[in-house]
C-alpha cells in the first residue's frame, strides 16, 4: 500500500506532467502537484534546480527519494507500485509500448505541440518548424499510431491501458485544440474514436490542463 501522497513538481499545462499525472491517477496513487514554472522570468527557483539541476519539469519525491525525467519517473511508478499495472506482461507489448512512447517524444510533440498547438492555439509566429510541415508530420504520427494498433483494440497496444496511452494522450488534446489539429484527426478514425474515449477517463478529467478550452 502506498504511504504519504508523493509530491509531484511541474504545471499543469505541461504534457509531461500531465503524462505522469495520469499514470498516477490510474494507478490511484496519492500525490500532490506542487507548482513550478520553468518560463517564469529567471527560470525555476533554487530551491528546485536542487532536485532537477537543469530547471526542467517533471521532478518526483516519493519520502527520501527524488527523481527527474518523466520516462524515469513512470518507470519507478511502475516497479514501485505494480498493483494497476500501465506495463504490458508480453516481451512485443513492451516493445510496442516503449515505440509508441519514442514516437510521441520525438515526432508528435515538436509538430502537435510546439508547432500545431502553440502557433495556432497560443498565437506563436513560429514554431519548431513551418506549420504545414507541423500538420504533415502530425497526421503522419497518426497514421503511424493507427497501422501499430492492433486490429479491434479498445487502447494503443491492445485491450488494456499502458503508459503509451497515458503519454500520447497530452500532446493528442493539444493538438486537438486547434481546428486544423482536428481535422487531421478525423483523417485517422481509430485514433479519432480512441481520443474521444480517453477523454471520457476520470484520470483525465482530473488532470485537465489550464490551456484546454470549453
Amino acid at each position: 500500500m502506498p504511504g504519504p501522497p508523493m509530491e509531484l513538481f511541474g504545471y499543469a499545462a505541461s504534457v509531461y506532467v500531465r503524462s505522469v499525472r495520469l499514470a498516477l491517477e490510474e494507478k490511484r496513487l496519492p500525490y500532490v502537484l506542487r507548482e513550478v514554472d520553468p518560463f517564469q522570468p529567471g527560470g525555476p527557483p533554487d530551491w528546485y534546480r536542487a532536485i532537477h539541476p537543469f530547471g526542467k519539469i517533471p521532478a518526483l519525491r516519493d519520502g527520501g527519494f527524488e527523481l527527474f525525467e518523466s520516462d524515469a519517473i513512470l518507470r519507478y511508478l511502475e516497479a514501485a507500485y505494480p498493483e494497476r499495472p500501465l506495463t504490458p506482461t508480453d516481451p512485443q507489448g513492451v516493445a510496442r509500448m516503449t515505440q509508441i512512447m519514442r514516437i510521441m517524444d520525438a515526432y508528435g510533440y515538436p509538430a502537435m505541440v510546439w508547432t500545431v498547438f502553440v502557433m495556432e492555439a497560443r498565437g506563436r509566429e513560429e514554431g519548431w518548424m513551418p506549420l504545414a510541415e507541423g500538420v504533415a508530420q502530425s497526421l503522419r504520427v497518426l497514421e503511424t499510431l493507427d497501422r501499430l494498433m492492433p486490429e479491434g483494440a479498445e487502447f494503443l497496444v491492445g485491450d488494456a491501458l499502458t503508459l503509451a496511452d497515458t503519454h500520447a494522450l497530452p500532446m493528442m488534446i493539444y493538438l486537438a485544440e486547434t481546428e486544423i489539429g482536428r481535422n487531421v484527426i478525423a483523417e485517422v478514425p481509430r485514433v479519432a474514436g480512441w481520443l474521444a474515449r480517453m477523454r471520457q477517463r476520470p484520470s483525465t478529467v482530473a488532470t485537465r490542463s489550464p490551456l484546454e478550452s470549453g
